[in-house]
């Protein structure tokens, strides 16, 4: 069940904070009542416009005065499981053009229901209290709680006919996720990945007893520590976290067949084949241009454990300012260096070698793959005049980086940027198209102005480019990359 559903959407609203004439009455002064109220008021109008953060921050100033309130803490909680269920709706694409920062949509749920049992102590005798806990319990994914939450207000207010419905609305979902589940388990049950629901490949073990595909848990673990069953707290790396080998064993002499399609299939995704390219959405790169990535998002993370299985790389692309979409060309990058980080992230060291065209993209376990093409210059025969002259071109451009490079090491007082005026990478002028690229990455310029290079096929042009950006800098003082 990937979302609480139209039940409990439609059943939940903000409540309206009253106004006491008789303020006293309420145990207040009048101007701090009025305060409690304003900010109320101002949450509320929050709320209704969906700007959900803003709303939690009124109602909190808001109970810092009037503690324990049950209307502004169920309307707090109710603004922290919408913000839950905003980010679990979010599309992987959404992610790419608006990352966001912030606290996780498993945290913003457990607040949620941190609200929600306060009032059911305050004020256990409305089914509101009972009805909000089981939001925040199913956005948490524990429908049997979430179930008995419902319960306990069905026998507060057995004719709630709003309880009943999401009751209703609650064992439909779960009893069809239970009916799909069946239906891939009754041959094999004791032998089927419960996260995947197919046969175990590369099965793992947790020390609570429950056993996953190794690149199941890999990816459960992005999201949190826990295991995806009990939710007990995982101290484990599901990469050096070491195979089952006898169920493993089992699995293959029992299920040749099927093993042999998970083979496959794992083999597929960890990208092999040179035509299928997975796509980090970040920036313009170019070939030869190296740089580090700090990789800690869960689906990248995900990405890059595949790539690492398979042949060490990824295509890198950039949003084109031009169309606000992702750019039709990028480049393939080669990891280097592959560092995995204590908290679950990655530093990665990647160079760009090929330029690529993207054919048709698509969503893949939240991320971009793509089917791309290859780009080259338009190649000049050997021994044309052309040719001869490109080359000639291309040495004497070699002269001018070498003088740059020079005067670069002259001017720049520290070493941060080094790597990038190494005159042993530079490519030799017998291959133009690579080196009019190494060229390139001597010079500081746009994004836009890097793309438009990216998808240049006219290695002269490149390079005369380059020698007119190179001898600019030079005149305005080293100005290096």
């Amino acid at each position: 069940m990937a979302s609480p559903g139209a039940a409990f959407s439609a059943a939940l609203a903000a409540e309206d904070f009253p106004w006491v004439e008789s303020q006293e009455e309420m145990g207040m002064a009048p101007d701090k009542y009025r305060e409690v109220f304003d900010l109320a008021q101002r949450g509320a109008r929050a709320f209704r416009d969906r700007r959900f953060d803003e709303a939690i921050s009124y109602y909190s100033k808001a109970l810092n005065l009037r503690p324990g309130d049950p209307i502004i803490l169920s309307n707090r909680s109710l603004a922290f499981s919408r913000i839950s269920q905003r980010l679990r709706e979010r599309s992987a694409a959404d992610s790419e053009y608006q990352p966001l920062n912030g606290l996780d949509p498993t945290t913003h749920a457990e607040l949620a229901l941190k609200d929600a049992e306060k009032i059911v102590s305050i004020n256990s005798n409305s089914p509101r209290p009972y009805l909000l806990k089981a939001y925040a319990l199913i956005l948490m994914e524990h429908y049997h709680e979430a179930r008995e939450a419902l319960l306990a207000g069905l026998q507060v207010d057995p004719l709630s006919h709003v309880l009943q419905t999401c009751l209703s609305d609650l064992d439909s979902n779960t009893n069809i996720a239970a009916g799909a589940r069946r239906a891939r388990l009754d041959r094999t049950d004791d032998f089927e990945c419960t996260l995947c629901f197919k046969l175990l490949y590369e099965p793992v073990t947790t020390p609570c007893g429950h056993s996953f595909c190794r690149s199941c848990l890999h990816q459960s673990m992005d999201h949190g520590n826990k295991c995806p069953m009990c939710r007990t707290v995982l101290f484990i790396g599901p990469r050096t976290y070491p195979i089952s080998v006898t169920l493993s064993n089992i699995i293959q002499r029992n299920f040749p067949e099927e093993y042999a399609e998970r083979r496959s299939e794992h083999e597929t995704m960890t990208y092999a084949g040179v035509d299928l390219m997975p796509l980090f959405v970040m920036d313009v790169v170019l070939p030869c241009q190296k740089m580090a990535l700090n990789i800690f998002e869960p689906r990248y993370r995900l990405m890059v454990r595949r790539i690492m299985e398979g042949n060490h790389r990824m295509g890198m692309v950039a949003i084109d300012s031009a169309t606000g979409t992702v750019a039709d060309c990028g480049c393939e990058v080669e990891i280097l260096e592959c560092e995995p980080l204590p908290d679950g992230r990655f530093y990665l060291e990647v160079e760009g070698s090929r330029r690529f065209r993207i054919l048709r993209s698509w969503d893949q376990d939240g991320y971009r793959v793509a089917e791309v093409e290859w780009l080259q210059d338009i190649p000049l025969p050997e021994g044309s005049q052309e040719r001869r002259e490109l080359i000639e071109l291309a040495n004497g451009a070699s002269e001018l980086a070498r003088a740059y490079i020079r005067r670069a090491r002259e001017t720049v007082r520290t070493a941060r940027r080094a790597r990038h005026l190494d005159l042993e990478s530079m490519p030799g002028p017998q291959d133009p198209e690579k080196f009019s690229f190494w060229l390139v990455n001597l010079i500081s310029l746009r994004p836009s102005d890097r793309l438009d290079l990216l998808r240049l096929r006219d290695t002269r042009e490149r390079i005369s480019s380059s020698i007119r950006l190179l001898s600019d800098a030079a005149e305005q003082g080293c100005r290096v990359q």
